[in-house]
């Protein structure tokens, strides 16, 4: 599709003529950017508006230490423009952005755009019925965000929306991250819930050697012990068969009387 025919069909553009569409496409500066390239960073000045002849540009926020890297906030297609609110607000870029694939841009610079202005105050309010589309998206985009951060912090992870189920690419791509970052959650909780099971049974394991042995070390199971072996002993020199085990009981029943005592 030809550049002209890309700006008249944005609606931003549909109100001019076919020669001022001409002069526009005139100003416009071609650029190639391949799959990962950075087209602009977040905080840089805003002085141009970028139209996507071919291939697709995600901006993002950018990780603090891969500027290149961050999950796509929103993706714009074939003759979907971005860029312009810098061109209007004279603020720095509020994302970072990259092509997704090898693409094709024009660029409109803040000159020729004022011009523009200047020349057609009607793309001013074709402009704002755009910006206005674009808030009615953010609104929407941050209330979908609002329910799946609700719905890990709640661990509902299977009522998270797979991308099959969201027709926007952008959400798409966002909810993909949520459903792959539940499952990783999802994965670490069932993990501790192993691990403290197995620490459970480690510590009644530690309490029951810990009883085992104050009953073994106590002074009583020592001294029964004790008895115990001087009758074997005692058994084996001279005490008649079947003796001994008289004796045991009787020294057993008056530890047990005096204990009770």
């Amino acid at each position: 599709m030809t550049i002209n025919l890309l700006l008249k069909e944005n609606a931003i553009f549909k109100t001019l003529s076919d020669e001022t569409i001409n002069q526009l496409a005139a100003n416009l500066k071609t650029r190639l950017l391949h799959e990962g390239e950075v087209l602009f960073n977040y905080g840089d000045p805003g002085n141009e508006m970028i139209i996507v002849r071919k291939g697709k540009i995600a901006i993002y926020m950018p990780d603090e230490n891969q500027p290149q890297t961050g999950q796509a906030i929103r993706v714009f297609q074939p003759g979907e423009i971005l860029g312009e609110m810098a061109l209007i607000d004279h603020l720095p870029r509020s994302t970072s952005a990259r092509a997704e694939a090898q693409t094709v841009i024009a660029t409109l610079n803040i000159e020729n755009f004022n011009r523009l202005l200047d020349d057609h105050p009607e793309v001013a309010m074709d402009m704002m019925s755009g910006l206005s589309g674009r808030i009615r998206y953010t609104t929407n985009f941050i209330g979908e965000i609002r329910q799946w951060v609700q719905r890990v912090a709640e661990g509902n992870y299977h009522d998270i929306r797979s991308s099959g189920q969201i027709q926007d690419s952008s959400l798409s791509a966002l909810a993909s991250e949520f459903v792959r970052m539940a499952a990783q959650v999802r994965m670490r909780e069932e993990k501790l819930q192993q691990e403290v099971a197995q620490l459970r049974i480690e510590i009644d394991e530690t309490k029951r050697r810990h009883e085992v042995t104050q009953i073994t070390e106590s002074d009583y199971y020592v001294s029964l012990k004790e008895k115990l072996k001087a009758l074997r002993e005692e058994d084996d020199v001279s005490t008649p068969p079947g003796s001994a085990m008289r004796l045991i009981y009787d020294k057993i029943e008056s530890a047990d009387k005096k204990k009770k005592d």
